[in-house]
């Protein structure tokens, strides 16, 4: 998948949803979202990443562990050549742990994010990032969040199914989508 100009039409492939149509107040999907995560304190999920930095595009699944204290654990499942590494991040730090292979995927979104921060910044936004907007469309619902400030700000955008799970995401920055997420096995800490 390209990256597509602001305002440009999606088709939809079927792996990823369509844009919402209509876009307005949070609706009561993020806010049940929020509620829930903060209750529980924390969710896992499954990501496949796609980390498109233009003239090359990596991919990879990770298992992911967000806590709302704000420490997010993550470890590499395919594919099979990093499978294993595995870092926590915390806003301050980032520690990675592997044998005898390095990540090095580079910065994108002007230092904002990377790859390896993608789940961070999900749990972030879901916990405690500002809810732009939402909307509905068909059976899922669009939330868009905005993280950080002036040169470091993201846009996030998330699908939620209709139990206000989510199961895809974009991380934007400066109106350019840099990294996709499909999610599945989300729970919440508590069921853990």
């Amino acid at each position: 998948h390209g990256v597509r100009p602001p305002g440009s039409q999606r088709v939809h492939s079927g792996s990823e949803p369509p844009r919402a149509a209509a876009m307005g107040a949070p609706t009561q999907g993020a806010l049940d979202l929020r509620t829930a995560l903060l209750e529980a304190g924390g969710c896992s999920f499954r990501a496949v990443i796609g980390a498109d930095y233009g003239d090359r595009v990596y991919s990879f699944t990770v298992s992911c562990e967000y806590d709302t204290d704000g420490i997010t654990e993550l470890t590499v499942l395919q594919p099979e050549e990093i499978a294993g590494i595995s870092a926590q991040i915390s806003d301050s730090s980032t520690i990675v742990e592997f044998e005898d292979i390095a990540l090095d995927f580079g910065k994108m979104a002007n230092g904002a994010v990377s790859p390896v921060k993608a789940c961070s910044v999900l749990g972030r936004c879901w916990s405690t990032s500002y809810i732009s907007c939402g909307g509905s469309d068909g059976d899922l619902e669009r939330i868009t969040y905005l993280d950080g400030y002036e040169e470091q700000e993201l846009t996030v955008d998330t699908w939620l199914d209709n139990s206000a799970v989510p199961v895809y995401a974009e991380i934007s920055y400066d109106g350019t989508r840099c990294l996709t997420l499909q999610l599945s096995d989300f729970e919440f800490e508590e069921d853990l």
